[in-house]
């Protein structure tokens, strides 16, 4: 109570940060009935003086003068805090005299004895969680299903930032061919009108103009251009340096263009646009080493995107070699008429893609690498996940463990690490506040929390280093600021002439403090940066991890998704995940692991955080949850990047992230929403790298339809159901509910011989070219439950991830009234095709050249009583495979049936139509006398349904 203050600052003095404050705003206004104002800024309202006032303005309506004369309580203030800065400089001294240890925190800690419970930490340590929460990053082709036209605003310049000359004039001319004028900033000798030359190396020069640009511009758009650049991996990167060349205009445009930006015309939108020259995607395609500097344009605009709602917020990766005039007409398509996805990528094909996060399994069959008795760094590693993590590698591994922190460890530690809660608070409230009140003319609940925090987290270090040790590492602990180069530099040598290089590193450290672009400093974005992204780097510069050591990254969502508040945390978080890809590149073992919010630790605990991050439907992860997997992905995991993370709920606004709440079950797959596999019933592995495998009992129980499809009296498993079997595979691999297949083969029936059950072993691998090659196959067990014989293959398919575009032909046309040739009756007293499986309804025409038929769907049901769901239209596939053997039967006199097929494609994978029409050429006999067909099916208003190219077909009689 004698330590408030009316003019004490809410954050410097009181420790209520910005989150906080809006939540105590609201809380006022709705306390007292004030209305909502959009015109207020926090910025404004910085004692509880002020708000006072404010509460006292807004209830008698007096709107005149808002604000007291803050200028002589601000010098005041400022003078206070400036002795309140030398007390507190004099008492750090004074701690550094008393403390040898704190000032060399060299790894040995005080030789006192502390009780540790280790069952306690086993407990804390185990993971209880069985729900799934990786997943790995691929890119995914992403056509613009619908488009959203949206009108550029010919009263307001754009503003083109770059160095491609010959690039921007490319965009003024578009801009001026849809009038609209342009402004820009380069760094090149140009004298374009409307230009500005600065040297991007000066980010005080850069900031100054663009300031000054906005007092006097209204904008309708940005269109950023620093990341067209071919910038590798070089020994001499300096990510600090790169990121002000690079990064920071677009932090700054962003920043002091924000009222254009969030202030649209009527009818017309205003546009974010960062354009890059990578890869085509997003630097996960290349294999070769390139910059991570691209990196931090990606993350700080897919903040851009949440945080500017009003705006058209775009982030598009070109391929490199991409044409410039192309590269222009599709950013052009993308801010105009493309969807709202963020986040695309085009290859040098113009195919567009996008970055994806699948539900994978770590193949824990094999273990690719250990840590056991080996040397590790930990930065960050004094408390929270760092320390967590530790915990479990002491008890894995018994690794020679090496803690790199901010956190000073006195050497009364021990006393305060045996205090019980109580005993430290009421050391904190007494004989603390009693040395304080001697040093201070007025002590704050900051100045008090801030003296009481280092007590605390130096006992609790203490705690935690006894902690390690009891499970079974050896600790050694080294106070470490990474933004400190002279203290970096001195640990870095400490540590090679202690241990030499070491076996590993997991890279933990880092700061979060959100706040939006508008209200940040540049100075903070630097910490933010810098703390997580530059260390990153110095510590690749000082060669102290061994040749074949390792190398993780710990890192945000907020890099891959955006978030509120976090442009800089973002841009950090993308550079070192696309860090450790490239060392991955280079043949090393590194990768990232970008996290989602976790529950109890760093954002978790602050209440507002918490609140609106459940209030936008994000899941919380636990601590012990993400560490163990971490544990494993060291142990068994072979990508370089994964993602933890259970739902992101509004986060992910463009939904890729394929969250699964039932992954690995077979009922799983983000494309299929609640429904569940007929063929995947059980899952044995899914693994990216590994490949995929599951079992399904084929019987006549289970597919009643079977019965429907026997050749002498024997059930086959029909072709078509073969492809729905390879498209369940697909989306239970990869997430995508395919729309193509291709190279279909038909190898050996599946028949089910006296009617006897056969199991069925469906698998899939992918490629070094992304292509899921995928079989079929089964054994044959005697009675006595031997494997007799060689495994059968039976069908295989694959399947490329490419777009579907069906080919350009003339079909036939129908008449409204017409006459079957051959009905259904007539139909299925030649085919064996029972009542489930007959889906001609008739024929209307048949030549040597082509057939014409109705499919419609049967009424009797593929179970019995229903259908099951079903994704890949296996009955109008079948539809289309007994009208090309209707043309063999009727004009060649004999029976086929499927025996390849070169390329099959569907429109969608929803329900079946009811009825449509079939249309069947054929293109001769192959070399070994097969007929060889292409098949459609469409609608009465020509929309094709399917397609089939290259189906060949086998005379009964060569089976």
């Amino acid at each position: 109570k004698d330590m408030l203050d009316l003019d004490l600052d809410m954050e410097a003095d009181l420790g209520i940060d910005t989150v906080k404050q809006a939540e105590l705003f609201g809380m006022i206004r709705e306390g007292f009935g004030i209305p909502k104002q959009e015109s207020i800024s926090l910025k404004d309202y910085p004692t509880i003086r002020h708000c006072v006032k404010f509460v006292m303005d807004s209830k008698t309506e007096v709107r005149g003068q808002r604000t007291e004369d803050r200028s002589q309580k601000s010098d005041d203030r400022s003078q206070r805090t400036e002795d309140r800065s030398q007390n507190s400089e004099d008492r750090k001294q004074k701690t550094e005299d008393t403390s040898s240890l704190a000032s060399s925190n060299s790894g040995v800690a005080v030789e006192e004895q502390l009780e540790i419970d280790v069952a306690s930490i086993m407990n804390e340590i185990k993971n209880n969680n069985t729900r799934h929460i990786r997943y790995t990053t691929a890119i995914k082709e992403m056509p613009v299903r619908e488009e959203i036209i949206k009108k550029l605003d010919p009263q307001r310049p754009a503003l083109i930032i770059g160095e491609d000359i010959e690039l921007i004039k490319m965009f003024r001319s578009e801009f001026s061919r849809l009038g609209v004028d342009s402004i820009v900033i380069t760094s090149g000798d140009t004298k374009i009108r409307g230009s500005y030359i600065v040297d991007f190396n000066d980010i005080n020069g850069v900031e100054d103009l663009i300031k000054e640009l906005s007092l006097k511009k209204n904008i309708g758009g940005i269109v950023y251009l620093m990341g067209v650049v071919d910038k590798k991996l070089d020994n001499d990167i300096d990510p600090f340096k790169e990121l002000k060349y690079y990064s920071m205009p677009l932090f700054l445009s962003a920043k002091y263009f924000h009222n254009s930006l969030s202030n649209p015309s009527k009818d017309f939108v205003t546009f974010i646009t960062v354009v890059t020259m990578l890869d085509g995607g997003f630097g996960y395609l290349t294999k070769e080493t390139y910059d991570p500097i691209y990196a931090s344009m990606y993350g700080m605009g897919l903040c851009l995107r949440k945080e500017y709602e009003k705006s058209v917020v775009k982030v598009i990766d070109f391929n490199k070699g991409y044409d410039k005039q192309s590269l222009v007409k599709r950013t052009f398509y993308e801010i105009q008429y493309s969807d709202a996805r963020c986040s695309v990528s085009y290859n040098l094909d113009g195919k567009r893609y996008t970055m994806v996060a699948l539900p994978e399994l770590v193949n824990k069959e094999k273990e690719k690498f250990t840590l056991r008795g080996k040397k590790l760094i930990i930065t960050g590693g004094g408390r929270g996940l760092g320390a967590l993590f530790a915990k479990i590698a002491s008890n894995r591994w018994k690794s020679e463990i090496i803690i790199l922190d901010i956190i000073r460890l006195d050497d009364n530690a021990i006393k305060f690490a045996r205090m019980s809660d109580k005993e430290l608070e009421n050391y904190k409230m007494n004989v603390l506040m009693a040395e304080l009140k001697k040093e201070h003319q007025k002590v704050t609940p900051v100045m008090l929390e801030k003296e009481f925090t280092q007590i605390k987290d130096s006992a609790n270090l203490y705690k935690t280093i006894k902690e390690i040790e009891a499970l079974g590492a050896k600790v050694h602990y080294y106070n470490c600021d990474l933004n400190n180069p002279a203290k970096f530099k001195e640990v870095m040598n400490e540590i090679k002439n202690k241990f030499g290089r070491v076996d590993g590193l997991v890279h933990f450290a880092g700061i979060e403090r959100s706040k939006l672009v508008v209200d940040k400093a540049m100075e903070e974005f630097f910490l933010i940066f810098n703390t997580k992204a530059t260390s990153a780097v110095n510590i690749l510069k000082e060669n102290i991890i061994e040749k074949n050591g390792l190398w993780v990254m710990i890192s945000s969502v907020a890099g891959k998704f955006g978030n509120l508040g976090q442009s800089d945390y973002a841009a950090a978080s993308d550079y070192i995940s696309k860090l450790a890809i490239n060392l991955a590149n280079r043949g090393m073992r590194a990768f990232s692991i970008n996290m989602t919010a976790i529950a109890n630790v760093g954002m978790g605990i602050r209440p507002g955080v918490q609140t609106f991050l459940k209030s936008q439907g994000v899941e919380f992860l636990y601590p012990e949850e993400v560490m163990n997997a971490l544990a494993d992905e060291i142990s068994y995991g072979d990508v370089p990047e994964v993602v933890y993370s259970a739902s992101l709920g509004k986060l992910d606004l463009d939904k890729q992230l394929a969250y699964d709440e039932k992954f690995p079950n077979p009922a799983s797959s983000p494309a299929v929403s609640d429904h569940s596999f007929h063929f995947i019933e059980k899952i044995e592995q899914n693994s990216k790298t590994e490949g995929f495998k599951a079992k399904k009992r084929l019987s006549v129980e289970s597919d009643k339809y079977m019965a429907d499809h026997s050749i002498n009296g024997t059930p086959l498993l029909p072709g078509v159901m073969g492809l729905e079997i390879f498209a369940e595979t697909v989306a239970a691999y990869t997430g995508n509910l395919p729309l193509k297949l291709k190279s279909v083969g038909f190898k050996l029936p599946v028949k089910l011989i006296k009617n006897k059950p056969v199991d069925l072993d469906i698998s899939a691998v992918r490629d070094d070219k992304n292509i899921i090659r995928m079989k079929i196959s089964s054994d044959f067990i005697n009675p006595k439950g031997v494997k007799m014989g060689d495994t059968r293959e039976h069908f295989f398919a694959e399947f490329d991830f490419s777009s579907v575009s069906f080919k350009s032909l003339e079909l036939p046309k129908i008449k409204d009234k017409f006459k079957y040739k051959s009905d259904k009756e007539t139909i299925y007293k030649t085919y064996f095709h029972g009542p489930s499986f007959q889906v001609l309804d008739g024929i209307i025409s048949v030549d040597r050249n082509s057939v014409v038929g109705v499919f419609k769907k049967p009424m009797a049901r593929l179970l019995g009583d229903k259908d099951f769901k079903y994704y890949f239209h296996p009955m109008i596939i079948e539809a289309m495979f007994q009208t090309s053997g209707w043309r063999d039967l009727y004009m060649d006199n004999k029976m086929t049936l499927p025996d390849s097929i070169n390329e099959v494609s569907i429109s969608d994978n929803n329900e079946d139509p009811e009825k449509l029409f079939t249309y069947s050429v054929f293109k001769g006999l192959n070399n070994y006398g097969k007929s060889v067909y292409d098949a459609w099916a469409f609608d009465e208003n020509g929309r094709i349904y399917a397609e089939i190219l290259d189906y060949v077909m086998i005379p009964v009689n060569v089976l």
